[in-house]
């Protein structure tokens, strides 16, 4: 699934382009390379490490711009060389349809996004497929999961990083990360990683819950044609493939005629 397109001078030069866009977020005093994934328990692993600086009083853990080091924009390039090579790697990924769902729920229900970044998609989304629920009985108003699904389904590479791909956020086809771990697992994995690079000495993993969402997921897809959703599965094929997820996965029974 890897291409040249994910080169290490493409990387570089893409990363300084964003300068506050790339979620690679480094400790060099136990030298620890960590690319977060939103959606994908990113709150805890912040704050992993904050504690780890003995920043435990912050009010926002994520106010990227001024509580942690990235790989892409704090160091030289031969910083970013030697710690790529030198430094523990790794990452957290999340089924990528589970993985919207709680980006759903999240922004648009629980309403955890600034009010006016929320109106601007809504408007957005709504502007854009406001006629795709005539009978379904919602309103013309409400940005309903269906809705949402249509967007992101449609979007392409212009994605929120809450619902991108994992390739454009962590470029896995160029930094050879140590270890990969899953969502599903990281009650189990959260502490291997933790104990693998000693930073058990210092942190705990906080206190984490891995089902709120699975038990919604069937439900909440019911309503979704299946050509959308296997639509959606082509949208995130590289990361079902890359990631040893399977497609529809739990979704099966709603792909069927």
């Amino acid at each position: 699934m890897c291409d040249s397109s994910d080169s290490e001078t493409t990387v570089r030069s893409r990363n300084r382009s964003y300068r506050y866009d790339h979620p690679i977020i480094v400790n060099d005093e136990y030298k620890v390379i960590f690319c977060y994934i939103p959606k994908v328990a990113c709150t805890q692993w912040k704050l992993v490490f904050l504690a780890l600086d003995n920043r435990t009083d912050v009010d926002d853990v994520h106010d990227d711009k001024h509580l942690y080091k990235f790989l892409f924009n704090d160091y030289s390039d031969e910083g970013i060389k030697v710690r790529l090579q030198s430094y523990f790697k790794f990452l957290f990924v999340r089924e990528p349809l589970e993985r919207l769902l709680s980006a759903y729920n999240d922004k648009f229900i629980n309403k955890i996004w600034p009010r006016e970044m929320i109106e601007s998609y809504k408007t957005k989304i709504l502007e854009r497929y406001k006629q795709d629920e005539p009978s379904s009985g919602s309103s013309e108003h409400e940005l309903t999961f269906k809705k949402f699904i249509y967007y992101v389904s449609d979007v392409g590479f212009d994605r929120n990083p809450h619902w991108r791909s994992y390739g454009p956020l962590c470029h896995p086809c160029y930094i050879e990360y140590n270890f990969i771990g899953h969502f599903e697992d990281m009650p189990e994995e959260a502490p291997y990683i933790l104990r693998q690079t000693g930073m058990d000495r210092a942190v705990t993993f906080p206190p984490f819950h891995t089902h709120n969402t699975t038990s919604q997921l069937l439900k909440s897809y019911a309503p979704i044609p299946k050509e959308k959703i296997a639509q959606l599965g082509k949208a995130f094929q590289e990361d079902f493939e890359m990631f040893d997820y399977d497609f529809p996965g739990r979704l099966s029974d709603l792909m069927h005629d």
